[in-house]
C-alpha cells in the first residue's frame, strides 16, 4: 500500500480553502437594509434561544450553511491522517443520519406548530418534498454502495440549502455587499472541492496506487440539472396561490 499525499493532497485543500472562506464569510456584511445597516449572519444567531421553532430551525440553518464545508473538511483531514477509508465511511454516515433524523425532527415540528391549517398545507409542501427527494437522492447511492458519489450528494444537498437560505435572509433588502459575493465564490468552491474528491479521494487519502477516476458527463444528466432550479423556482412559487385557493 502506497502512502498517499493525504493533508498536502488536492482534495483536502481545495475542502479547506473553500471551507474557511464560507465560514469566514458569517462575520462579514451580507447585504445593507433599507434602514442602512448592514445584515451580517452572525448578527442572526444572537440572542441564541430555545423558544420559538421557527427560530431555532432558522439559527441552526444559519449554523450548518456556514459550517457545514469546515466541518467536511476537517473530517476528511482525519480521515487522510489516519489514510483510512473506515474511519471516512463513519464520518459521512454520521453525517447523513443527523443530517436525514435532523430533518425529520425539523420538518415535523414545524407542521405540528403550524398555527391553522392553511399553514400546515403550506409547510407540508415546502418541507416535505425536499426533504424525500434528499433521502432517495442519497439512499440510492448507498445501496449501490456508491459512497464517494453519497458522499458528494450529500454535501452539495447541503451546498443548496446554503443558497436557500442565504438568499431567504436577503429578501426585501436594499444593496448587495462584498460578503454574499465571497459567499458565493465560496459555495461555487465548495461544489467543486466536493466534486474532486469524488473522484480523488481514494487516491489521496487511503490509497495512492488507486487510480483517479475521471469525471463522466452526459447529455441527459446536464438536461436533467438544467430543467432541475427552474422546476424547484416554479413549485415553491405555485405553493401560496394554491393554498390561498384551497383555502379561500
Amino acid at each position: 500500500k502506497t502512502r498517499p499525499a493525504g493533508l498536502i493532497s488536492p482534495t483536502i485543500i481545495s475542502l479547506q480553502l473553500a471551507g474557511w472562506l464560507i465560514f469566514i464569510c458569517l462575520w462579514l456584511p451580507l447585504c445593507r437594509g433599507c434602514g442602512g445597516s448592514d445584515k451580517i449572519p452572525i448578527d442572526s444567531l444572537q440572542p441564541f434561544t430555545f423558544t420559538d421553532v421557527g427560530e431555532l430551525f432558522s439559527k441552526l440553518m444559519v449554523l450548518g450553511s456556514y459550517n457545514n464545508g469546515l466541518i467536511v473538511a476537517f473530517a476528511m483531514c482525519a480521515a487522510a491522517w489516519f489514510a483510512s477509508e473506515r474511519l471516512w465511511k463513519v464520518f459521512f454516515l454520521t453525517q447523513f443520519i443527523i443530517t436525514a433524523v435532523g430533518g425529520v425532527v425539523v420538518v415535523a415540528l414545524g407542521i405540528v406548530h403550524s398555527s391553522n391549517g392553511k399553514q400546515m398545507v403550506e409547510s407540508s409542501l415546502g418541507a416535505i418534498p425536499p426533504l424525500v427527494g434528499f433521502l432517495i437522492w442519497v439512499g440510492i447511492a448507498i445501496r449501490r454502495r456508491q459512497f464517494p458519489i453519497a458522499w458528494a450528494r450529500l454535501q452539495h444537498a447541503w451546498t443548496i440549502v446554503a443558497l436557500f437560505f442565504v438568499h431567504l435572509s436577503m429578501l426585501f433588502q436594499g444593496t448587495v455587499l462584498y460578503g454574499y459575493w465571497l459567499t458565493m465564490i465560496g459555495l461555487g468552491g465548495l461544489v467543486i472541492a466536493v466534486e474532486l474528491a469524488k473522484y480523488r479521494m481514494a487516491h489521496d487519502l487511503w490509497d495512492a496506487r488507486k487510480p483517479v477516476e475521471r469525471p463522466q458527463f452526459s447529455i441527459r444528466r446536464i438536461l436533467v440539472w438544467t430543467a432541475f432550479f427552474p422546476f424547484v423556482f416554479s413549485y415553491y412559487r405555485a405553493i401560496d396561490p394554491f393554498c390561498n385557493w384551497l383555502f379561500k
